[in-house]
């Protein structure tokens, strides 16, 4: 998990760096698109941006940031398969990773997906039509990003729950079977009957001490004789 956690920072850290360089990107579409004379739908899918990599640019510095976000998208796409690869059956983030690779396939039309709070990519585009024109393209990797950090975080989650149960059964395991437990706390059963015997006979006994003494004469000192 922890690898996973250090890939998932480097392709945010490689977005950052991409972020910083939106306006080229913007800058870079426009420039394909004219030249492909393309410019009145909007950019919504990455196989369109990977023909205009291909077939439409005309310099080095649209060549690298186009390169620079295709290889992010498909760097993310490659990462959330890995995900699916270990995810654990006791969780289910495949809702999560399913979106994701939706969006990051070539094919996908995104024309209406948008980057929202606390994203602001598309607030930084210049006016409604750049916004019309790139506000998909540029939403795609931030709410991709959003997915997988979430997938994480059900995996994670699922593996602390498997963690923590397997901790309890080892400790239940180690405790005295029920039956062992109940036989080490048994206590010598009261035998009733005996009791009764010997307060039955303790009670005879003292009737008849009672008896003796009654039957006994009055004690007579010495030297002194019945009528005398």
């Amino acid at each position: 998990m922890n690898e996973l956690k250090a890939t998932l920072r480097d392709l945010e850290q490689r977005y950052l760096l991409f972020k910083q360089q939106q306006f080229t990107f913007v800058a870079a579409l426009d420039h394909t698109r004219e030249n492909a004379h393309d410019k009145t739908k909007p950019v919504s899918t990455l196989s369109q941006v990977q023909n205009y990599l291909d077939h439409y640019c005309n310099n080095s510095t649209d060549k690298r940031i186009l390169i620079m976000f295709l290889d992010l998208c498909k760097d993310l796409s490659e990462f959330c398969s890995q995900l699916e690869d270990i995810n654990p059956k006791a969780c289910s983030p495949d809702d999560r990773l399913e979106k994701c690779k939706l969006l990051l396939s070539c094919n996908n039309d995104m024309s209406n997906i948008r980057a929202k709070y606390p994203h602001d990519e598309v607030n930084h585009l210049s006016c409604d039509e750049s916004k019309h024109h790139y506000g998909a393209v540029i939403s795609v990797l931030p709410i991709a990003l959003d997915l997988l950090r979430e997938g994480i975080g059900v995996i994670e989650s699922a593996q602390y729950e498997a963690a923590r149960n397997n901790r309890y059964a080892q400790c239940n395991k180690k405790e005295d079977p029920p039956e062992e437990r109940s036989s080490s706390v048994q206590t010598v059963p009261i035998q009733r009957d005996d009791c009764e015997n010997k307060y039955m006979q303790w009670k005879t006994s003292n009737k008849q001490k009672s008896k003796s003494l009654k039957s006994k004469h009055p004690w007579v000192p010495p030297g002194k004789t019945n009528g005398l």
